[in-house]
C-alpha cells in the first residue's frame, strides 16, 4: 500500500533537535509533518542523554573564552561560524525552553546551578531536571510543544530516501514496519535523524538499549543526496559513568596512582574527552587496569542524579570506555543549510560544530540553537517556494530497491560483524594497516552480504545498510587523515600537521562509489551581525 502526504516542511527524526526544529517551523504559520522511526516521545539518544546545557551564565565568562575553549578543544577543525552561532544563542536557548517547561536544577538560592564540564575552563553547564529519571525531560517538554502546536507526527516510519528535482528537495520516502509505502512531497525538508550509536559494541548506558537504535540513517540519507559528509574520522569516546569531569573526584589505576597527573597535569579529569579516552586506553592496554574512580566533591545539588548518588554511596566506582558519537556529517553552513536547496541538517546527522572533539555540555546546546535554525529556516523557505513535482521515477526506482530485499542473510550477522571491526580495528588508537584491513573487510561484506538480506524485519535490513555505509564512510576519512588531532590519534602518525591537515577532510557520493577530498575550515574571527535563524 502507498500513501501520499502533502506538507511543507518535513522533519525526519524524532530527538531534541527534530523536535526543537518541528516546534520552531510550526511557530512560523506552516503544515509542518514530523516522522519519527521510533516512539514518539521515546526515541533516538536524546531522552536518556541530553542532561548538561553549556551557556553563558557564568558572571566570569564571555563569548570570546567560550569561543577560545571551543576551538582549542575541536582541534582548529571546527567552522567557527556555527560555533559562534552556538554560543551566541545559548542564553536566548535556556530561556526558551524554560518558557515552555524546561526546568534545570537550581543551587539552595535559587540561582541556576552551574559545573564544569570536560573540556571547558569555566562552569558552563546547566543539568536538566530530571534526566535521567522520571518527570519532565527534554523530550517529554519538546514533545508535548510539537502536539500543541499541532505539528502531524508520524511515528515507526523509518525514511528510506531523499527526492530532488532540479537539484531541490521535493520530498521523501518511507516505509513502515508491514512494508507500506508513505510519500511525503514537502517544499523543505529538515534532517535530524541522529548519528549512529549502534557503530561500536562498547556503547555509553543507557543509550546501549535497542530502543534507541540510531543507525547512521541520517548520514545515508544525506549521502545518497550528494551532500558532503565531513569529519567524520571524529569519533568522542569517554569515560563511563562521566564521573570525574562532572562531579568530582581521582581517577586512579591499578597500581593507586592518579594517572591523569602524566597526561593533563592541569585539567586532570576535566581533561577534553579525546584525552581522556586515551590516557584510559593507554592505561588499560597498558596493563594498568582497572581504573577506579574515587568518588569526591559531589555537591548536595547533583544529588537529584540518580548516577552521583550511586556514586556517593558506593564511594568507589569502575571507570571503562565507551563511543559517546560521531562528531561530523552533514556540511552546514550557520543557517543549517546544505548544498541542496531545500535540506537542512540539524543535530547529530550536521558537522562541522565540534570538529576533532566535544565538550561536555555542547551537544545539547547543539540541538536546540541549530534544530530553532532549521525549523525557522526551513519554514522561511517553505513560505517562499511553490510545490515541485517529485519524479516518479525516483518513486518507482526506491520501490523496487525496497521489494528487493527478500534474501536470506539475517541483518544482525552484518550489524554485529560491522561493529566488532570498528572496535577491533578503527577504535580509539589507529593506524593504516588496521583501517586498511577494516575497509576490505567492509568492501567484503557489502559484496558477498549486502545483496542477500533478509527483509523479514525491514528496518533492520535497512540499518545493516546504513550502518556499513557509515562504517566505510569513517574508516575511508580516518585512513585520509595522516595526522594524530585530538580524538584521531594515529600511531604511525603521532604528530599534528597543522600545514596539510587544518582542513576538514569531506566524503561524497560519486556513482556507486564514494570520494574523498578536502575542505577549508570556516575561519570567522568575530560573529556576524544579525540573526542567522
Amino acid at each position: 500500500m502507498i500513501k501520499n502526504i502533502s506538507t511543507d516542511v518535513l522533519v525526519i527524526g524524532g530527538g531534541a533537535a527534530a523536535l526543537r526544529a518541528a516546534i520552531e517551523a510550526a511557530a512560523s504559520g506552516v503544515k509542518v509533518t514530523l516522522v519519527d522511526k521510533g516512539v514518539f516521545g521515546d526515541s533516538g539518544t536524546s531522552p536518556n542523554s541530553l542532561g548538561g546545557f553549556a551557556t553563558l551564565f557564568n558572571k566570569d565568562d564571555t563569548p570570546e573564552k567560550y569561543f577560545s575553549d571551543w576551538l582549542r578543544c575541536s582541534g582548529n577543525i571546527c567552522d567557527q561560524n556555527l560555533v559562534w552561532e552556538a554560543i551566541n544563542h545559548s542564553i536566548e536557548n535556556v530561556l526558551e525552553l524554560e518558557a515552555i517547561g524546561m526546568e534545570f536544577i537550581k543551587d539552595k538560592n535559587g540561582d541556576r546551578n552551574l559545573y564544569r564540564g570536560a573540556g571547558q575552563s569555566l562552569a558552563r553547564g546547566l543539568t536538566a531536571k530530571y534526566h535521567g529519571g522520571q518527570g519532565p525531560g527534554i523530550i517529554s517538554v519538546l514533545s508535548r510543544e510539537v502536539k500543541k502546536r499541532g505539528v502531524q507526527v508520524f511515528d515507526g516510519i523509518m525514511i528510506t530516501r531523499l527526492f530532488k528535482n532540479r537539484q531541490a528537495v521535493t520530498g521523501a520516502v518511507g516505509v513502515s514496519p508491514a512494508k507500506d509505502l508513505l510519500i511525503f512531497s514537502a517544499k523543505s525538508i529538515v534532517l535530524a535523524a541522529g548519528g549512529a550509536n549502534r557503530i561500536y559494541p562498547q556503547t555509553a548506558y543507557p543509550i546501549i538499549n535497542p530502543k534507541y537504535r540510531t543507525t547512521g540513517d541520517g548520514f545515508n540519507l544525506a549521502f545518497e543526496a550528494g551532500i558532503p559528509l565531513i569529519d567524520m574520522e571524529f569519533i568522542q569516546f569517554r569515560d563511563s559513568p562521566p564521573g570525574g569531569a562532572r562531579y568530582g573526584g581521582k581517577y586512579l589505576n591499578s597500581r593507586g596512582e592518579r594517572f591523569m597527573e602524566r597526561y593533563d597535569p592541569v585539567a586532570l579529569e576535566k581533561a577534553p574527552r579525546y584525552r581522556m579516552a586515551e590516557a584510559l586506553y593507554r592505561e588499560i592496554t597498558g596493563g594498568r587496569g582497572p581504573i577506579i574512580w574515587e568518588v569526591g566533591g559531589i555537591r548536595e545539588s547533583e544529588l537529584e542524579m540518580p548516577i552521583a548518588k550511586d556514586a556517593l554511596k558506593r564511594g568507589k566506582v569502575e571507570i571503562v570506555l565507551d563511543f559517546q558519537r560521531i562528531l561530523g556529517g552533514a556540511h552546514i553552513n550557520e543557517k543549517t543549510e546544505t548544498n541542496l536547496p531545500g535540506l537542512f541538517a540539524a543535530g547529530e546527522s550536521s558537522g562541522g560544530l565540534h570538529g576533532a572533539d566535544r565538550m561536555q555540555g555542547n551537544a545539547f546546546l547543539e540541538t536546540q540553537a541549530f534544530g530553532a535554525n532549521a525549523g525557522r529556516n526551513a519554514a522561511r523557505r517553505a513560505k517562499s517556494t511553490a510545490s515541485m513535482k517529485m519524479d516518479n521515477q525516483q518513486i518507482e526506482d526506491e520501490e523496487a530497491r525496497l521489494a528487493a530485499i527478500k534474501g536470506k542473510v539475517n541483518p544482525a550477522e552484518v550489524t554485529e560483524a560491522v561493529r566488532n571491526l570498528m572496535w577491533e580495528k578503527v577504535g580509539i588508537v589507529r593506524d593504516d594497516k588496521n583501517l586498511s584491513e577494516a575497509i576490505d573487510a567492509f568492501k567484503k561484506i557489502r559484496k558477498e552480504k549486502i545483496p542477500n538480506l533478509s527483509g523479514n524485519d525491514i528496518f533492520a535490513a535497512l540499518e545493516a545498510c546504513n550502518l556499513l555505509r557509515t562504517a566505510e564512510i569513517v574508516a575511508r576519512a580516518a585512513l585520509t587523515r595522516t595526522e594524530t588531532r585530538s580524538s584521531q590519534i594515529r600511531n604511525d602518525y603521532p604528530a599534528t600537521d597543522d600545514k596539510n591537515w587544518k582542513t576538514h577532510v569531506c566524503v561524497t557520493k560519486r556513482g556507486t562509489g564514494l570520494s574523498v577530498s578536502t575542505m577549508p575550515v570556516v575561519v570567522q574571527s568575530k560573529p556576524m551581525a544579525g540573526d542567522s535563524g
